[in-house]
């Protein structure tokens, strides 16, 4: 009778009587460790199912990113168009607060936005321009320096270097077409530049004037789940406002220091690294290393072999950079940007390969993006516990096992009448956690 209700649950591979009956007596030996054959095809079919579903998301994966590669002219001008709305988001609920008609919240923000970009259009003119006016200095100092470290290494007989002998040249470098690659380049990017602005502000434009009427379209579209990604939608243009915010702060911060740090050190055109510290601190940690470097490698050049300026700012920039990347940020953050920092470096590779310099300083609003709805989709929340940080899981797990701690005393206060009413369930089988 068993062998008979087996082979109903088994493929058809399976039903041969002979194979049936070795396979039964296998399992009565003892190698089946008592699970039912049925059980265990099940499980292997189980197996089979899980296999085919990441080998499926690891194509779709593959191929939104080559999507996103090739749509990059499309779709990053609305990604930074988005940027900027999460960016003025409170502002435009605080106006919403006190009554502001939409059409005067909307031209403010449209405003806002020009002269931020304006700003940071003339500041980069600025900086360029004064670059362009030290480049005969830097030259003289890098002649200087050639000279220098040539006679160093011309005291070691090993190394066969004629004295006098100028280490540049030796490059295998054609430094005039360089240089006229470089300019082309520039030029081409500053006319890109022009295109992707005029692009942004057509899109924030747009998205400013459907914001009253974009989360009643999504409750009216989805009547079943429109409630949850009209939360969904909140919590992003909340948690990534206040990263943009913070974040900003804090580079503006970064930018001042580092300003009156090179002009008390007496560095050439100043407002060039605090320009740079306040762009490359919107990049989580590969960001403010690559200023610091640049920072105290320009001062070697301009300073050498004078080394007491060239500590003071290497002093200065670390400490800007240990105090207000290390201390405050994490502080003034706090816990709201969920994110683990190996999941950030991924990030920042992975989307500087896809959208290239401007990827790196879209990784952490996106990455934070996906993660707030991976934890709002019952399927997806193993991805977002992957891509939390250790602190907040360990918080979590620390808050879950008090509530089950307390959950326990109150039941033995209670005193249950049988035996197996003794068991509590975690939170994820007590439907009392989970989703939040």
């Amino acid at each position: 009778m068993r062998s008979r209700l087996s082979c109903l649950f088994m493929p058809k591979v399976y039903q041969n009587p002979l194979r049936m009956n070795r396979l039964e007596k296998h399992w009565k030996n003892g190698a089946g460790h008592g699970i039912p054959l049925h059980m265990d095809y099940t499980g292997k079919d189980e197996n089979k199912k899980n296999y085919a579903t990441i080998f499926l998301a690891v194509i779709t994966t593959i191929m939104v990113m080559a999507t996103l590669k090739a749509l990059k002219d499309i779709l990053l001008p609305l990604v930074l168009a988005m940027i900027f709305f999460f960016l003025f988001s409170p502002l435009t609920e605080r106006l919403d607060r006190w009554r502001v008609p939409h059409a005067l919240s909307v031209i403010i923000c449209f405003v806002l936005t020009m002269l931020v970009m304006g700003a940071a259009a003339g500041m980069f003119y600025k900086t360029i321009t004064m670059l362009i006016g030290a480049i005969p200095h830097y030259n003289d100092r890098l002649i200087s320096l050639d000279h220098q470290l040539s006679a160093f290494l011309a005291r070691y007989p090993h190394l066969e270097i004629p004295e006098g002998t100028s280490l540049v040249t030796m490059l295998p470098v054609n430094w005039r077409s360089v240089a006229v690659d470089t300019l082309t380049t520039l030029t081409g990017s500053i006319i890109g530049i022009v295109k992707l602005c005029v692009m942004i502000l057509l899109y924030e434009l747009f998205l400013l004037m459907e914001r009253p009427v974009f989360i009643p379209k999504i409750r009216a579209a989805f009547s079943d789940s429109g409630a949850i990604i009209a939360m969904m939608s909140e919590r992003i243009s909340k948690q990534v406002s206040k990263y943009l915010l913070l974040k900003a702060l804090i580079s503006f911060l970064t930018g001042v220091l580092f300003y009156l740090t090179a002009q008390v050190s007496g560095m050439e055109v100043p407002l060039l690294y605090g320009v740079l510290a306040f762009a490359f601190n919107f990049i989580p940690s590969i960001g403010s290393i690559i200023v610091t470097i640049i920072t105290i490698g320009m001062s070697v050049v301009q300073f050498a072999p004078r080394w007491s300026p060239i500590v003071f700012v290497a002093i200065m920039s670390v400490s800007t950079q240990m105090v207000l990347g290390n201390i405050i940020d994490p502080k003034l953050q706090g816990g709201q940007l969920n994110l683990s920092p190996v999941v950030i470096l991924v990030g920042l590779s992975i989307w500087g390969y896809i959208w290239g310099v401007v990827g790196m300083f879209l990784a952490v609003p996106v990455i934070s993006c996906i993660e707030i709805v991976c934890a709002n989709v019952k399927a997806l929340r193993p991805i977002a516990l992957l891509l939390s940080g250790g602190r907040s899981f360990l918080r979590q797990s620390a808050s879950a096992q008090r509530r089950q701690e307390r959950r326990q005393k109150q039941h033995n206060k209670k005193g249950g009448s049988r035996r197996g009413s003794d068991v509590v369930l975690p939170d994820d089988f007590s439907g009392q956690g989970g989703g939040q």
